[in-house]
């Protein structure tokens, strides 16, 4: 054989093992030089995408937001204590130079507290009843 004769031996599907002194294959003709590609990055042109912002839904009435998670009977109860809360302490007594009229006028003001306070309680149960009855 000459030594210009090439010999291609496709090996993909033969046994290896068989054939261990067989040629790999070369390209016939001159040698080409390797050229360098570069790979330049694709340009695209696109229309901006609008900005998306969440917000909470706008804040409706003042009384809504104040009494939003307040029901009925809690709405009761609260102006029954705001009504307890409100009503006016009887008027102290004066003092005086005769002990008699001072333990006197003591005794109508201590009754006027207890009446105050048993006034006060009765509001304030009667609210607390109305807003376990409505719910």
């Amino acid at each position: 054989m000459e030594e210009s004769d090439i010999y291609i031996v496709d090996t993909r599907n033969a046994d290896h093992r068989t054939h261990p002194g067989s040629t790999p294959w070369r390209p016939a003709g001159p040698a080409r030089p390797v050229q360098t590609v570069y790979a330049q990055p694709s340009r695209v042109y696109t229309q901006p995408q609008p900005q998306v912002i969440y917000a909470n839904p706008p804040q409706s009435a003042l009384a809504q937001n104040i009494f939003g998670r307040v029901t009925g009977g809690q709405l009761v109860d609260l102006v029954a204590q705001i009504f307890a809360a409100l009503m006016p302490l009887p008027a102290a007594p004066v003092a005086t130079d005769s002990a008699a009229t001072d333990v006197g006028n003591l005794i109508l003001y201590q009754s006027a507290l207890a009446s105050y306070a048993k006034r006060d309680e009765q509001v304030r149960t009667l609210g607390n009843l109305v807003t376990k009855l409505i719910g």
